[in-house]
């Protein structure tokens, strides 16, 4: 991707996934759901199978020319020594938010080296280290879920707390307008 390449507008967001190994592979399987342009960037990630509207960037992030905007959500799913370096340059580059597929343990590590290569530590509340929403379950699928819920909250900038929408039923229904109750639900096929 060269400096001056910009994400295809017709999408709401860009997800940049830095690895090709099982997690991100499934994460870019589960985004292909989403309303978002979908961009690989591994040395190795020409090895595998992509979904074809996958934009594969075959370097390594830390040496390839970005063009970062502020609809980037950026997921690093590796667990490689190099992490640190990448954390520091998606938040300096200016993503959205940054997602770190990693343990607690291993995500307080990247967090506390990449604090020290950062122009502000402000910018670490772009960082969720580690990624995801608790939804329960430790699956590959599980995990990859947890973070594109996470992703999906943020970029529709969501409230605060995460509640089941059975919870929010009776609220919501009391604030729609009359017409709207008996309309049909927008993801119903015709």
């Amino acid at each position: 991707m060269s400096g001056s390449q910009s994400i295809n507008s017709k999408y709401s967001f860009h997800l940049l996934v830095l690895g090709c190994g099982e997690i991100a592979r499934t994460v870019v399987s589960l985004a292909q759901h989403l309303d978002c342009h979908v961009s690989v960037c591994d040395k190795q990630a020409n090895n595998y199978s992509w979904p074809e509207r996958v934009e594969i960037i075959e370097q390594h992030f830390n040496t390839a020319p970005f063009s970062l905007t502020t609809g980037t959500h950026a997921i690093i799913a590796r667990g490689h020594e190099e992490d640190v370096q990448s954390v520091a340059n998606l938040l300096n580059f200016n993503a959205s938010h940054v997602y770190l597929i990693a343990s607690a343990s291993r995500a307080q590590s990247v967090i506390d080296e990449a604090t020290l290569l950062l122009n502000s530590t402000q910018i670490l509340s772009k960082l969720s280290a580690p990624a995801g929403i608790e939804l329960g379950g430790n699956s590959t699928t599980e995990i990859c879920l947890s973070t594109l819920a996470e992703i999906q909250w943020r970029n529709h900038n969501s409230k605060p707390s995460l509640r089941a929408l059975t919870d929010l039923r009776s609220l919501r229904l009391n604030s729609s307008l009359t017409g709207q109750r008996n309309k049909s639900c927008p993801g119903k096929r015709k």
